[in-house]
């Protein structure tokens, strides 16, 4: 199974390189980090630790879903048969991942496989999990699927389905254009419990709260 990840970074450089050296251990096809015009060094880090590096200047990023999107056309034309998409912040653990290939052995039908921190949700901050639950189950119902964490970073999607998408998403409206556009279609869907981490001291989150919760469902009902 030929598994290209790609790894959405902006000033990273606390992180990046155990999230790196975590998915190494599981023989990627690719590691590809994509660089949102970081400013700390991220990208000299994650090509250290032995992953390909795709550096977007300022003006061309500036976004989750432009960074995800640079990335699969970067990879695109390669062969391989799944896409893995993690956050470069160190709030996903690579190990989680042995959760999604453990899964595959006993379902190789699965099709999208989400990292639900639906069992961890005591570690992220009410707010925050209120508006994603709440996104989750209103879009879900309007798509007939049911989601339990739909703007998680951490999934894993198969190849074909990805390359059909037609993804056009600049921020974190991302993951949830994925889901949507991903329903139209009778796929086999999974919730792979994953840890939730947040790290000690002041959280830093690109996310903008209320803001991006709004265009993420803006933009979802337009899918």
């Amino acid at each position: 199974m030929k598994i290209i990840a790609i790894i959405a970074a902006h000033d990273e450089a606390r992180h990046i390189g155990e999230v790196v050296r975590g998915l190494r251990a599981y023989g990627f096809h690719r590691i590809l980090v994509v660089d949102d015009a970081s400013a700390d060094g991220t990208g000299d880090i994650a090509r250290a630790e032995g992953a390909e590096v795709l550096r977007l200047e300022a003006g061309q990023g500036g976004g989750k879903g432009q960074v995800l999107r640079a990335g699969i056309r970067h990879v695109q034309s390669d062969e391989f048969e799944w896409y893995l998409f993690i956050d470069g912040d160190g709030q996903h653990d690579p190990v989680d991942f042995q959760k999604f290939l453990d899964h595959l052995s006993e379902h190789p039908e699965g099709d999208f496989l989400i990292g639900s921190r639906f069992q961890d949700r005591h570690r992220i901050p009410p707010k925050r999990w209120r508006t994603n639950a709440l996104g989750s189950w209103t879009l879900g119902r309007i798509a007939g699927v049911k989601w339990e964490d739909s703007q998680s970073g951490f999934r894993m999607i198969r190849k074909r389905i990805v390359d059909r998408l037609d993804l056009r998403s600049e921020g974190f409206a991302i993951e949830m254009e994925m889901a949507m556009k991903a329903a139209d279609w009778k796929l086999n869907w999974a919730h792979i419990p994953i840890r939730a981490i947040y790290h000690p001291g002041p959280h830093k989150s690109h996310f903008r709260g209320v803001m991006d919760t709004w265009l993420i469902a803006w933009f979802s009902l337009q899918c």
